[in-house]
């Protein structure tokens, strides 16, 4: 604003007259469509240079948060690391928009090390990875989706999901869409009863 004022002082020094007016848009006058015409090139143009210092504090700021959020994702998509925990969230954008109350099982779930037979068997503490249902390794992802001794309570899961739509497996639209029931069927699952030797 104070650009303008001295840009306005020095034109009025120069014999200038400014006077400042309301145009309505699209009204036929030639300078405002000629306004609109140069604006709308300049909006499209690939060449045109912005000047974030230009903008306001709270434009700047928003723009300063999406681009963190974009390289952010970008990171995230490139590392090898937290590989279960993207199957859950893939998208940076959507996971600040997922309000997650922690507990010790669900962590435990979304990162994939809980106290399973596979995850103690992968660090030689037990001589077997197979779950005691009998059937695949005890991973987090066979307790949750495919163990016998967890079928009540999937079966619970599956009837709570299906008032939506059909039963799926797909991780992000368990936390996303369906939040509350699927960290109630974790909640139900006894993972020390899981880790006994015997069913």
């Amino acid at each position: 604003m104070e650009e303008i004022r001295k840009k306005v002082a020095s034109l009025e020094g120069s014999g200038w007259q400014i006077r400042f007016s309301w145009v309505k848009a699209h009204t036929g006058i030639h300078g405002k469509e000629l306004a609109d015409k140069i604006a709308k090139e300049a909006a499209q143009s690939t060449a045109t240079h912005f000047e974030y210092t230009r903008i306001t504090k709270s434009c700047q700021s928003h723009i300063a948060a999406e681009e963190a959020k974009q390289k952010w994702q970008a990171e995230w998509t490139a590392s090898n690391k937290a590989a279960s925990i993207k199957q859950y969230f893939p998208s940076v954008q959507n996971r600040l928009g997922i309000k997650v109350t922690l507990n010790a099982k669900l962590a435990a779930v979304l990162n994939g090390h809980g106290k399973t037979w596979s995850y103690l068997n992968r660090f030689h503490l037990r001589d077997d990875a197979r779950c005691i249902c009998g059937h695949n390794e005890q991973t987090m992802n066979h307790l949750l989706f495919h163990c016998e001794t967890t079928n009540k309570q999937r079966e619970v899961l599956k009837h709570q999901i299906n008032q939506e739509q059909k039963w799926i497996e797909i991780k992000e639209k368990l936390i996303s869409k369906h939040k509350k029931v699927f960290s109630e069927f974790i909640d139900t699952i006894d993972f020390e009863l899981l880790l006994q030797n015997e069913q």
